[in-house]
């Protein structure tokens, strides 16, 4: 008792020790936050793509909001590495190897997926490629160069790292529909079922999606 009246007052005393061990609970929520203004950010963003786009009848964004949604993006989706750390640490002990990979991969995803958005975004701004001008945000991306490219292609085998990664940790069978790879095929399939527009806000959107709700099912484990 005496002891661990010690190691609580050690780590009460210590404001690092605090931070972290309140990250390894409350982290999740920090990711959730990100993810809900990633998700903002890429609606924001998409807008201004799908409105060069005659036949889904958009009005164009109000300038600027191009700008506040590359910059809710590329802050947003960094905070995701708080969220794979919170499912890496729960699972530490009975697998520590895929949870390592979740924790790393996961971090790696955050950082490259806010650059992603961060460089999607000045395309956007500066019609690199079409992007703005018609084309399908697929299409657009395919079309904005080799950099924006290559970075979507880094970025999506570390998702796909993380998400495998994350299917290998210990969890019942249904909570492996939970999983931010799982979510993000199941938006996409279900996105054209959506009214005109939404499917293409949806589909492209479906990744941060996936992960607010990944995010989320975290809290309610919590």
């Amino acid at each position: 008792m005496i002891r661990e009246t010690f190691s609580f007052e050690f780590v009460a005393a210590s404001g690092e020790h605090v931070a972290v061990a309140w990250l390894r609970r409350r982290g999740w929520l920090v990711a959730l936050i990100g993810a809900l203004v990633a998700t903002l950010g890429d609606l924001g963003q998409l807008w201004a793509v799908n409105a060069g786009r005659p036949a889904l009848l958009l009005i164009a964004p109000p300038n600027g909001v191009v700008v506040v949604a590359t910059l809710a993006g590329t802050l947003g989706i960094p905070l995701y590495a708080f969220g794979y750390y919170v499912r890496a640490h729960r699972a530490r002990d009975r697998a520590p190897r895929c949870a390592a990979v979740v924790a790393s991969a996961g971090t790696v995803l955050a950082v490259l997926g806010g650059t992603v958005h961060a460089v999607t975004g000045a395309a956007v701004l500066n019609d690199v490629g079409g992007i703005a001008s018609g084309l399908d945000p697929l299409q657009g991306v395919l079309a904005s160069g080799p950099i924006v490219v290559a970075l979507w292609a880094l970025a999506a085998v570390a998702f796909a790292c993380a998400a495998i990664g994350e299917l290998c940790l210990p969890q019942a069978p249904l909570a492996r529909v939970f999983n931010p790879a799982v979510l993000t095929v199941v938006l996409t399939a279900a996105a054209p079922l959506a009214p005109s527009p939404w499917p293409d806000f949806v589909a492209p959107a479906a990744l941060n999606i996936a992960h607010l709700i990944f995010f989320a099912r975290l809290g309610v484990l919590d």
